[in-house]
């Protein structure tokens, strides 16, 4: 009765902050967001026309380092990519680590989770397309690598998570929270293309850690999602992040999901260890639009039940694209 009371008070304040959050964005005014960030360049963002002057033209196609941004995500992708594919998902906590201090410290964090969704509309005409790609490319193969693996503001709250001291919140409370970041990402996708306009530049969590400045309102949300993240498995990822929203509506259309089997006995360990709290029901089921193939349930399965089943019409398996084995629609033939 006790944990389930302080379960409860853990759901009403991050309730609170959410509310706290999404009020603070929606002025009476458009003019009242500001446009102070670094993000809203002056006349890339304000227009969705192509660029009709010469000097427009001779702008060029990578801005902002994108093109050593780029070459860092395919590196990672690379490394996720094998450590996925050979089931070498001990080596994930290294790859979180490199994510923190070389996409986050040192490059000063992207895909920002807040505008990455808002810059597609507004830099397709720079090399801002081809980092989104990046991310999107691998969303339908392997569902939400670039949250489990890459993404240094996701990185960064597994890595400050105390499993000892974690608080769960109750189911009813996380079904709804968990719909948030859908109501975020529509609310932003169609702002965006309304007004042409960047907003919640300063409302990204950790990201005046990662920019090494920032305003109080930014570090202030960074010390909060961050106390959160001790107590609570990714609290901005799982209730917030609309990047990682867009990325759970790919994931249902992926090439390779997370399945349990029917080797399954019902041991509910699973479960007990899926920290996303994805895995639900008996025989358990996998939401594989909240999954981030953080790996923990196909390792600690003790019947080897939850497998990663590819998909009807693409057979690849030949080709060693697949990280675990499939279960065989007919258990005798691995008999015989």
């Amino acid at each position: 009765m006790r944990r389930n009371k302080k379960a409860f008070l853990a759901g009403v304040i991050i309730l609170v902050l959410l509310a706290s959050l999404l009020l603070t964005v929606l002025p009476a005014r458009a003019s009242d967001f500001g446009s102070g960030a670094k993000f809203n360049a002056p006349e890339v963002e304000k227009s969705f026309s192509l660029p009709t002057t010469t000097q427009d033209r001779e702008k060029p196609y990578f801005i902002h380092d994108q093109l050593i941004k780029l070459i860092l995500l395919l590196v990672f992708m690379g490394v996720t990519a094998l450590i996925i594919i050979r089931s070498r998902y001990k080596y994930r906590k290294i790859i979180l680590i490199a994510s923190v201090a070389v996409l986050g410290l040192y490059l000063g964090g992207f895909l920002c989770p807040l505008t990455a969704i808002q810059n597609l509309f507004i830099k397709w005409q720079t090399g801002y397309l081809l980092l989104f790609l990046t991310v999107l490319i691998p969303a339908l193969l392997w569902s939400r690598i670039f949250c489990g693996y890459i993404c240094p503001f996701g990185a960064l709250q597994e890595l400050l998570h105390f499993k000892r001291i974690s608080r769960i919140i109750p189911s009813v409370w996380n079904r709804y929270l968990t719909k948030v970041k859908y109501v975020l990402l529509g609310y932003l996708v169609v702002r965006v293309l309304v007004t042409g306009q960047v907003i919640l530049q300063d409302y990204t969590p950790f990201k005046a850690l990662f920019t090494w400045g920032g305003t109080p309102l930014s570090i202030g949300l960074g010390l909060t999602f961050g106390i959160l993240s001790i107590i609570m498995y990714r609290p901005f990822c799982r209730y917030v992040c609309p990047l990682g929203a867009f990325l759970a509506l790919l994931s249902r259309f992926s090439l390779f999901k997370v399945r349990v089997s029917s080797n399954c006995v019902n041991c509910g360990l699973c479960q007990k260890v899926c920290k996303s709290r994805t895995i639900a029901g008996k025989p358990p089921r996998i939401d594989s639009s909240e999954c981030i193939l953080c790996g923990d349930c196909l390792e600690k399965c003790p019947k080897k039940a939850i497998v990663t089943e590819r998909t009807k019409i693409w057979d690849i398996s030949g080709a060693g694209l697949c990280p675990v084995p499939i279960a065989e629609k007919n258990p005798q033939k691995m008999t015989n």
